[in-house]
């Protein structure tokens, strides 16, 4: 900010008021210029913000995109249609029982249960009483 001087010549009662105006008219344009630039300045490092912003979320949604596009698949199968029936567990069932239950003499029974717990969606072995299983029919 450049210093404006001058020399004011003024003679009576409202020199002084004068004076004061004077020097307020000549320090205001050169506020406001600064004032100016300052918001000019703010509105610069906004847009490289706001660019920065976009730039991120056009990265994040082309990763989600390539994701969703390679992410993983449903298996096909090639297995024969089977035919099935439902079971309700009654009390002291275990899916090992059953599965022994219907087990062809001499085939194995872990191979049943393995078989039950996919067709059923089973993460584990245990079965609940009322609970209904979908089973091969043999």
């Amino acid at each position: 900010m450049t210093d404006m001087h001058f020399t004011l010549e003024a003679k009576g009662p409202n020199s002084k008021a004068l004076r004061r105006r004077m020097s307020q008219k000549a320090i205001m344009p050169s506020v406001a210029t600064n004032v100016r630039s300052a918001a000019g300045d703010v509105r610069s490092i906004m847009a490289s913000w706001a660019r920065v912003v976009v730039g991120v979320l056009a990265i994040v949604i082309c990763c989600l995109m390539v994701l969703a596009l390679n992410g993983p698949s449903n298996a096909d199968s090639n297995a024969e249609p089977m035919e099935v029936t439902s079971y309700t567990v009654a009390p002291g069932d275990t899916l090992w029982s059953y599965a022994e239950r219907i087990t062809p003499r001499g085939g194995d029974v872990s191979e049943t249960v393995d078989e039950l717990k996919r067709i059923n969606h089973l993460d584990t072995s245990s079965l609940r009483v009322g609970q209904r299983i979908v089973v091969p029919v043999r």
